[in-house]
This record gives structure tokens, sequence and C-alpha cells, in this order.
């Protein structure tokens, strides 16, 4: 059993409860549509990474904040029960929880809506060093300027390596601040529609030969590219209940094998085959699969490569 007391993986950002619809398709402007409620499950990029690294084998810890509200105790308790160091989540007083409303089509495909509050995100008094003590990675869900610069600062003092996920509805019109960010980090994580999106308002994401840009491709898989090396793997045909949290499922599924040793390419296939199984559940965090299942997985699709 992994001793928890010292973790290995730091995830710094959201964390909140999901309401989740099922709907034919999402309604557009001056428009609804019949849905049915299929479930509230918690959520949040940061602690659905936590979660997912944790099952894989991963001791991880989570910085976040949430409201003094029925969601907030939800959302510790969830993560109390798989074993995360959630010892420096912040409780926002008179706050509500940050929650999102998903809407899944009979396709497992998502539409969401964040409903923001002042507990969305930690605040820079919330990133103590106690918090990084004992960590080697710390991985961030954000792109606000400061908070992001200090988090960064506080990982490199403790010798940890640092990964970002990078989405195009993070990004400002004035995405230079972004684009330093993208540039402090050892990995960077992207969809291709949203590096579609980042890169038309601030240029191509380049890749030193020291770091790492992942992107996630959907149903058509996943490219790694690290200086000159580039390697891709395609998806993997699975029945698709919610591809909420599939992104966050691999990122975890990633940062556990590259900080086990496994090379860029391996990594990338245990990623693939993570977030592929994740989809297998309503919620974000339901569906993220142990390191046997994925090893198994793996085995019976392509040869058994894992990480």
């Amino acid at each position: 059993m992994i001793d928890s007391s010292h973790p290995l993986l730091l995830c710094v950002g959201d964390i909140d409860m999901d309401l989740i619809i099922k709907v034919p398709r999402p309604p557009g402007r001056d428009q609804k549509v019949d849905g049915s409620r299929i479930a509230q499950t918690p959520g949040g990029m940061a602690a659905n990474v936590a979660v997912a690294a944790r099952r894989l084998g991963t001791a991880t810890r989570i910085l976040g904040a949430v409201g003094d509200d029925a969601m907030g105790y939800e959302a510790i308790s969830a993560l109390r029960l798989e074993g995360v160091d959630f010892a420096h989540i912040a409780t926002r007083k008179d706050t509500a929880t940050f929650f999102c409303i998903i809407m899944v089509d009979a396709g497992g495909e998502k539409a969401l809506v964040k409903a923001l509050s002042p507990a969305y995100l930690p605040q820079l008094a919330d990133l103590t060093p106690a918090a990084f003590r004992g960590i080697r990675h710390a991985h961030l869900t954000f792109t606000e300027p400061g908070l992001s610069q200090k988090a960064i600062g506080m990982a490199r003092d403790v010798g940890a390596s640092i990964s970002l996920d990078l989405e195009a509805a993070d990004v400002p019109d004035d995405g230079r601040a972004v684009q330093q960010l993208a540039h402090a980090v050892d990995i960077l994580f992207t969809s291709q529609h949203s590096r579609t999106e980042i890169e038309a308002r601030i240029g191509p994401l380049t890749t030193r030969p020291d770091q790492i840009i992942v992107t996630t491709r959907g149903d058509a898989g996943a490219r790694v590219e690290r200086g000159s090396f580039v390697h891709e793997v395609s998806g993997h045909a699975v029945s698709v209940t919610d591809t909420s949290g599939a992104g966050d499922a691999f990122a975890a599924a990633f940062l556990h094998a590259h900080l086990g040793g496994a090379d860029d390419a391996d990594a990338l296939r245990f990623a693939n085959a993570a977030a592929a199984l994740s989809t297998r559940a309503y919620g974000a965090q339901t569906g993220s699969a142990t390191k046997s299942e994925v090893e198994q997985f793996l085995a019976e699709k392509n040869g058994g490569h894992h990480g």
C-alpha cells in the first residue's frame, strides 16, 4: 500500500460537484430540450486527476478550495474515500462550492456549464510550503497568471517537475501570460480542439528538447512531442457512456507512467488506454481505472504495452 503521507503528485486547482443530465442533444440559443437527471458526482479537473492517479497507484495530494455547503462536504468526502491527501483544501466561509452542469448526449459527448464561485480556485495564501513539501511533481489546472507563477516557483523550490492542463476556455484574448506559463512547465497537456484555438490566439505551441507537449485527439487517439520526437497512438473503439473527465484520466495516467520511469511513447499508450476506460460510466471520476485494468485492456487490445 502506498503511504499517502508522502505524496509524489500534487494537483493544484479546481474541485467541484457535477450535475449530469442526459439529453438527446444540447440545446441551442433560445431552445430547450427534455433531459433526465443522471447523477450528482464529484469532479473538478484537479480533483479528477488526483483521484485517477491515486487509483493507478500514485500517492496524491490536492490543493484547492470548496465552499462550506453540502456540495463541499460531499466533494471532500469523495477525496477522503479515494485515499487522496486532502489536508490542504481551503473551506470558504459563507460560499457556495463550484459546480458544473454537464449535458451528455446519446453518443456520450458532453456540453458543460461552469457555475463559478469564490471557491473555484485556491488563493495565493493557500499555497503554503507545507502543501509542496515532499512532492515530486505538481500538476496545474488553471492559467491565472499570479497564482500559476507562485505555484510553479514553489514547485521548483522543492525540486519538483511541473505540468499544466491548458484549455482554450481559460486563455484570454491577450494570451502572452499564458504563453509564458506554457514555456515554464515541463509537460503541457491540451486537446486538439483547444490547441487549434489557442494557437490561433498566441501562435504555435513549440516544445523544447526538455519539454513535453501531449495533445489528446478524442476518438482519434493522442500525440506526444518532445523536441523533434513525435509519437502518435490511435484511439480505442469502446462503448462510450460519458466522456466527462476523460482528459483528466489521460493526464493522470500519463503522469503516473512518467513518474514511474516510462518513456514518452509507453506513457502515451498507457494514458490513451486509461482515458478510453474512463468513458465507461457517468461521472468524471466514476470510470477511472486501476493499473491492472489498464494493463489488461492493453494486453487485449495491442499486445500488452503498459506503463
